[in-house]
């Protein structure tokens, strides 16, 4: 009698306790004619080739070279339609597109098969950096701690600015000198000339 009891009494704390688990649970914010759907997980295995993205095509000799990249691994496949990659990874299916850029392919992997379409690239420019100025030898000679009051630097005799008196006695200097010039190649050139005549 005693072991009638203690059944009767496990099975209901037994029958109470998975009732419970298989109610809904239930809030103390939620309004009792709401009821909770628990939500469905997929239990789907990962497979290597979720990862995989599709890089580039290179054609070489009639031959398309296609680029694989698995980013969890950091590493990059090359697979053609005759040769296959070193972890199994082959190719099912070429789709050229269209247009560039629409190129799809289908990789197998074992039994596994994923359609995979071209990646496209992001394309970030780079800002210049700006160039540090041009520092004379002396400049970077001398330290840095000391400040120094600037040296007048003293410019050379052609470069000081000459009066227009200067400039006009110059200038008479030139045209007499263009003119002895012009006078002593007419003295070559006519004799010979007159002698050829």
């Amino acid at each position: 009698m005693k072991t009638a009891s203690i059944l009767a009494v496990f099975v209901t704390l037994c029958g109470g306790i998975g009732s419970a688990f298989a109610q809904e649970a239930k809030s103390p914010f939620m309004r009792p004619s709401q009821t909770i759907v628990a939500p469905v997980q997929k239990t789907t295995a990962a497979s290597p080739l979720d990862a995989m993205e599709f890089n580039g095509v290179v054609e070489i000799g009639g031959v398309a070279w296609l680029s694989l990249y698995d980013p969890q691994a950091k590493k990059s496949y090359w697979l053609s339609k005759e040769d296959a990659a070193e972890d199994g990874i082959t190719l099912a299916h070429y789709d050229r597109g269209s247009q560039p850029g629409e190129e799809s392919i289908v990789v197998r992997q074992g039994s596994m098969t994923r359609r995979l379409t071209l990646k496209d690239a992001d394309i970030i420019s780079l800002k210049e950096a700006p160039r540090p100025a041009i520092q004379r030898a002396t400049q970077r000679a001398a330290p840095a701690v000391q400040a120094q009051t600037p040296q007048r630097v003293q410019q050379p005799k052609a470069m000081e600015a000459a009066t227009d008196e200067e400039v006009r006695e110059r200038m008479q200097r030139v045209a007499e000198e263009i003119r002895r010039r012009r006078t002593l190649r007419r003295d070559v050139v006519e004799p010979k000339a007159n002698g050829s005549n």
